[in-house]
């Protein structure tokens, strides 16, 4: 029973450390020229072709992979975190592993996914949730400011950083259902 509870635990705890990595790896590398490649895919294409208002989803169905990390990023991360854990793990001589990568894979997919219902919208149910529309009017403020609203999934190290746009001064939301209809005209003809 204490393996359950301790890879819990882990699986909790690395949600919430994911954030701040999340908000590091956003603030430090993808928004500041310290290494190119992050900050040129990020920065530069990605905001460049998704901005405010309507222009914040699918201008083109050619650029729909500037929407996603590149593929090798998920394996990267996770490969990057997979000694720290098993390291905490002996150190601490708790079972915590299983639970802290499912964390990190799991907020990573959820980064994914989530980010791309932001730009592509298409009807989703999940697209309905207030908790959706909640993340992304945070996100969609971020497009504006691009040093504030810097989770995407879980907006705690936003809060704890002081990075955080309250939902009072969102930015009016461009419609939903046009970028839909926009968004399936695009990939209809491509």
């Amino acid at each position: 029973m204490s393996i359950i509870i301790s890879e819990t635990i882990a699986f909790f705890c690395c949600l919430m450390y994911a954030s701040f990595f999340e908000w590091t790896l956003h603030k430090y590398l993808m928004h500041t020229p310290f290494w190119q490649y992050p900050f040129r895919a990020h920065a530069l294409v990605h905001h460049g072709l998704f901005r405010t208002g309507a222009q914040y989803f699918l201008p083109d169905a050619k650029v729909i992979r500037k929407v996603r990390f590149a593929w090798w990023n998920a394996p990267f991360i996770i490969i990057l975190h997979t000694p720290v854990i098993l390291w905490i793990q002996r150190t601490l001589a708790v079972d915590i592993f299983a639970g802290g990568l499912s964390a990190l894979i799991l907020y990573y997919f959820l980064y994914e996914y989530l980010h791309y219902c932001m730009h592509i919208p298409k009807r989703r149910w999940l697209e309905t949730t207030a908790w959706f529309r909640w993340l992304d009017s945070h996100h969609h403020m971020h497009h504006k400011r691009h040093f504030n609203n810097l989770n995407v999934v879980l907006p705690l190290a936003d809060i704890v950083f002081g990075t955080l746009i309250p939902a009072k001064d969102h930015m009016a939301l461009p419609d939903r259902e046009d970028g839909a209809t926009q968004v399936g005209l695009l990939l209809s003809e491509s």
